[in-house]
C-alpha cells in the first residue's frame, strides 16, 4: 500500500499561537510532530508500506517564504518522521493576491497540483508505481477528502488514523 499524507494538520501543527493570533510555522526549527506520527509511520514502514506527503503550501503564494523555503519544510517533516518515499508540494493559492510589490505573484492561481485537485497524488502513484486502489490519503480537510477521491485513492481523516 501506499499512504500519502497530508502535513499541515495532520503530521505537524498547522499553526502555533502567538499571543492571541495563530501564526503558520514557517521555519523548520519550529515544525513539530504531533504526537504518535513517527511511531505509526515507522509500523508502516517495516510493514513494507511506502510513504509520501503531498502539501499545499500557499504561504508561499502568500508571500510569506520562498518555495525554496517551503520544500525545506517538507523535506524537514520527512526527515523528522524518518523519511519517506516522496514528497510534492503545491505553493499555488487562487485567493492570493495577483500583485507583490508591484509584480505579478505567479503562484496566485489555481492548478492541478493544489488540493483538492488530484494531481499531486496522482503524481505520486505514478512516481511510486502504485493504482488508486492500493493508495490511501490520510488527511484533516475536506481538501484532502476531495483530492483522494478524485484520484480514485480511499481516503482516512488523521483524527482516525491515528488514534490510539
Amino acid at each position: 500500500m501506499l499512504y500519502i499524507f497530508d502535513k499541515d494538520g495532520t503530521l505537524v501543527p498547522r499553526d502555533r499561537r502567538m499571543g492571541v493570533l495563530p501564526r503558520p510555522i514557517l521555519r523548520c526549527e519550529d515544525q513539530v510532530l504531533l504526537p504518535g506520527r513517527f511511531e505509526k509511520l515507522a509500523e508502516l514502514r517495516a510493514a513494507g508500506h511506502r510513504l509520501a506527503i503531498a502539501s499545499n503550501q500557499e504561504a508561499v503564494a502568500d508571500g510569506l517564504i520562498s518555495l525554496a523555503q517551503a520544500q525545506e519544510l517538507v523535506e524537514n517533516c520527512a526527515a523528522k518522521l524518518g523519511g519517506v518515499d516522496g514528497w510534492r508540494l503545491s505553493p499555488y493559492n487562487p485567493r492570493a493576491k495577483k500583485r507583490r510589490h508591484g509584480h505579478s505573484n505567479p503562484y496566485a492561481r489555481d492548478d492541478e497540483s493544489r488540493k483538492p485537485h488530484p494531481g499531486m497524488l496522482v503524481d505520486l502513484m505514478k512516481a511510486l508505481s502504485a493504482q488508486p486502489s492500493e493508495t490511501v490519503m490520510v488527511g484533516n480537510s475536506r481538501n484532502d477528502r476531495e483530492a483522494a477521491r478524485a484520484a480514485g485513492a480511499q481516503y482516512i481523516p488523521a483524527s482516525k488514523f491515528f488514534k490510539n
